[in-house]
Order: structure tokens, then sequence, then C-alpha cells
């Protein structure tokens, strides 16, 4: 049986907030051919205890790999600063977090707004295999299968949580993704909030080691990177994702107090 293009169609991955009772507003950015429903579980935890949580489905995700193909790395961080704006005027205090290429755009935003109070990262993907070929395949090759750059570690453990995304890679999108990367690494020295990274040992999509390299890079003091033993990618979807749960909600309320 032939895999669909996007697994769990059926899930709900559009962009979604959640009010709550306080003044902290947190924002959750998904990763790369992933939707909101990769956020949601640790959305919806933060809601429980309070915090008002936004999500916003990034553009040429959630509809057709196709979407993707056109898409360019601004729009991404124009739909980051967007969502920013719009959760700052319900929340005085805002934390910034995400996974993957998610993690990316939270850094971005940390380096640009000196004001948001605290950033959290899951297996940011400042360093994927492969990903250099994409930037010289686009002008030729569109759509391929996952496997196409890299072969995924056998080691990689299956998500406990239900996932939603391309089961496909656009590969101009890779590229895009590949640029985002080198303009983030170039703004980690800016940020200076207090920051907590994860990387799952088990790391079969990105370089684990890049973690490490966020952690050094950060211009942060109050910077912490939390290996998790049993965990691969997606780490909000994981085994350990209670371990990162209860952890973020303890960062968070510490540099919101």
């Amino acid at each position: 049986m032939t895999r669909p293009i996007i697994e769990n169609p059926q899930l709900d991955g559009s962009t979604f907030s959640l009010n709550g009772s306080g003044d902290t507003g947190i924002l959750l950015f998904h990763g790369f051919t992933s939707t909101t429903v990769e956020v949601r579980p640790l959305a919806e935890f933060l809601h429980q205890a309070g915090y008002s949580v936004t999500a916003p489905l990034l553009p040429g995700h959630g509809t057709r790999p196709e979407d993707a193909l056109r898409v360019r790395k601004g729009d991404w961080l124009s739909a980051a600063d967007q969502a920013y704006q719009s959760l700052k005027t319900r929340a005085r205090k805002v934390v910034v977090g995400g996974e993957s290429m998610g993690a990316l755009l939270a850094l971005h935003l940390a380096s640009a707004y000196p004001d948001i109070s605290g950033i959290v990262t899951y297996a940011p993907a400042i360093q994927v295999s492969g990903q250099w070929r994409a930037v010289l395949l686009a002008p030729f090759v569109q759509i391929r299968p996952k496997y196409y750059l890299h072969e995924e570690s056998s080691t990689t453990p299956p998500d406990t949580l239900p996932w939603q995304g391309y089961n496909v890679l656009p590969i101009p999108a890779v590229a895009q993704f590949y640029w985002l990367q080198q303009q983030v690494r170039q703004e980690l020295k800016s940020v200076r909030q207090p920051a907590l990274i994860f990387q799952g040992k088990l790391d079969g999509t990105i370089n684990p080691d890049g973690a490490k390299t966020v952690l050094d890079r950060l211009g942060s003091q109050d910077k912490k990177l939390i290996w998790l033993e049993n965990s691969g990618h997606t780490l909000l979807l994981g085994e350990q994702h209670h371990q990162v749960y209860q952890d973020t909600l303890a960062f968070i309320q510490r540099v919101t107090q």
C-alpha cells in the first residue's frame, strides 16, 4: 500500500491560538514538512498551566508539497514575525520555542526582539546531513522521497504521539531551509535571552552535534543543553515528551516570574 503524501491527514494541523489566564504568551513553531500537530500536545500542556499559546502553520506546509516549491525563507521569517507581533498585543511577556526548523525561527525572533523573555529549542536543525545537495539540485529537481538527500538512521525510535506532514521532500524548499540556517548561524551571537536546548541522542534526521553548536554560539549567559538519551528527532512527540514538557514549563515559569 502506498503511503499518503500527507501523514495522518485526518488531524487538524492549522494555525491555532489558546487563550490563557495570565499575562505570558508562548509562541511555538513546527518543523520542516510538518504542521502544528507537532506542537499541539505541548501547547495544550502549557495552556493547562495557564499560558496563552499560539502556533502558526508555516507557508508551504499542511497543504500540498507543490505549494512548498514556491516558498522562500523570507516567507517563513515574515510568518514568524507576524505571529509574534500578534501574540505581543495579547501578552505582556513572550517566550518563543520551536522544533527543528521551527527552532531556527524562534532563534531568529530572539535575536530581533530583545524583549522576548526566553527561548526553547527542540532539536535545532542548524546542521542537516546532505542538505547542501538541495542547493545544487533545486533548479533541476522538484519533489523527491524523504531519503533522497540522506538515509535516516535505523536507530531512530518511533514517535509515541502521531505526527502530521509531508512524506516527501520539496527540494527547492530544502534549499531555502539551508539559507535560513546560514542566516540564523550569524544571528546566534545576538541572542541574549535565557535559552533552553533539547536534543535527542538518537536523532537520525539532523546532526545532533548541532545542538552544541547552538549552545556555544549563543550570546546568552543563561543557557542550558539537555540531552535526551532515548529520543530521536521529534522530541515533542517522542518517548521522553513528558520530561520535555515538564522541563519546558519549569523554564518558562523561571524566566517569566
